[in-house]
């Protein structure tokens, strides 16, 4: 049968969708780009936060209204929404013809009438062949306050070193040339196994299972209590992990973090990361996730926010007004922050990380940057577009190459830099590598 794949929320998300989408082959199905060519229609669901639930009803009675409509015969709905509420959804949406949770795949499969077979990950339609995640573990026991993935996800599950290599290996076989290792935090991989953060020796298992290949590792999701001097030491060091780190961070206000149950509550251990980065390269690429009206936040508490952004100009931010969720601690924490008041710090913050932005942006004019090639488009015809090791694919910014016409999608360049923006840069091809 034809199948559209629908994959909503994060890159974990798109990952167990590559994994479905290599039995539904091995089950002789073909997945479809365009979700008028299918019989079958699935939505790999996020229910993260109250919008991620509302992004993923409204797909769903966008496929509803296809099935009336068009040739679809099945929906089917998968996913951390399942999860979350799968028996109410249930009775809620009796048009859909078949549920199954994050971690059951094989639900699918038997519901088309199959039997579950476990298949080489697939590459989904429309998506990167160039940029490819690698989920390495499963679950997270930080159990932060506000936090809904122990209720949809459970505890922590690292995935075994052997698993993790071996699909690395297949990646770069299949044609990756930059690997995003994800987890809910990377720096927790083997603490259920072993007790200790096994993220550094894992990091050095990868180094030399892709010795010879060029491509890029990114680390994405690191908490801050567990990133280490030695972890910024084997990266800055490595020649294929880029010097980039995601360390959402939410707050760095101590009475605020306790009551986020972060695991840091003095201010100077949450910055240490940043420092460490810093210290061993100035141009180390960082970001961060904040969030504003958290309850009981105070006006003097937010300004701290401000001071930290001003103080580490970090490269790029998230910033998420804070949301209440159903079953979380923080959703019986009082006093209730207004939710105008929460969006106004948001936009404050951003407007301030603009300016920060801008700044570290400018500092690569005339400079040298190696750039992954995934493209075509920009503002001028014949230019190509691209991503540093500053750039986490969606999430952060593009070099625009003026010159790039005619080049190669999946390859490097040398860029020099001419101009820069906000959030993106753009320069010229000085040198084809591969």
């Amino acid at each position: 049968m034809k199948i559209y794949l629908l994959t909503l929320g994060c890159a974990k998300n798109q990952v167990d969708s590559e994994r479905l989408a290599g039995m539904l082959g091995c089950a002789g199905h073909e997945l479809v780009e365009d979700v008028r060519q299918a019989e079958v229609a699935l939505v790999n669901t996020c229910g993260f936060i109250v919008p991620a639930v509302e992004e993923s009803l409204d797909a769903i009675f966008d496929l509803e209204y296809l099935k009336k409509t068009e040739n679809i015969r099945k929906i089917g709905v998968i996913g951390c929404l399942v999860n979350r509420y799968g028996e109410a959804l249930e009775r809620e949406l009796p048009t859909v013809d078949f549920w199954a949770g994050a971690d059951e795949p094989e639900k699918v499969i038997e519901a088309l009438g199959g039997v579950p077979r476990e298949g080489r990950r697939a590459l989904l339609p429309g998506y990167s062949p160039w940029s490819r995640y690698l989920k390495i573990s499963e679950g997270c026991d930080n159990r932060c306050s506000y936090c809904t993935i122990p209720l949809i996800r459970g505890g922590l599950k690292s995935r075994s070193e052997t698993e993790i290599l071996e699909d690395a290996r297949r990646l770069a076989e299949s044609g990756a040339r930059e690997i995003c290792l994800v987890g809910q935090d990377l720096t927790a991989y083997g603490m259920d196994k072993c007790g200790k953060s096994m993220l550094p020796d894992l990091l050095l298992r990868l180094e030399e299972e892709l010795q010879g290949r060029d491509l890029w590792i990114r680390l994405l999701y690191l908490h801050p209590a567990r990133v280490t001097k030695r972890l910024v030491e084997i990266i800055v060091s490595s020649p294929v992990i880029q010097n980039y780190m995601d360390i959402p961070i939410q707050h760095v206000d101590g009475e605020i973090l306790k009551a986020m149950n972060r695991g840091q509550v003095l201010e100077q251990d949450v910055k240490k990361p940043f420092e460490w980065a810093r210290s061993a390269d100035a141009d180390f690429a960082l970001r961060t996730t904040l969030m504003t009206g958290f309850p009981g936040e105070t006006d003097k508490q937010f300004l701290k926010l401000i001071d930290f952004l001003e103080d580490f100009e970090l490269d790029r931010v998230g910033v998420f007004p804070y949301s209440e969720e159903e079953g979380t601690a923080a959703a019986l924490l009082s006093p209730s922050v207004p939710e105008e008041k929460r969006q106004e710090r948001a936009v404050e913050l951003l407007e301030v990380q603009e300016g920060i932005s801008w700044k570290r942006q400018r500092r690569f004019i005339g400079r040298r940057l190696r750039v992954l090639v995934e493209g075509t488009g920009g503002q001028s015809s014949g230019a190509a577009l691209g991503r540093s090791f500053r750039d986490a694919p969606e999430v952060d910014g593009i070099v625009e190459i003026k010159n790039g016409k005619g080049i190669k999608p999946g390859t490097f360049v040398e860029v020099e830099i001419t101009e820069s923006y906000e959030h993106d840069l753009e320069g010229k091809v000085v040198r084809h590598e591969s």
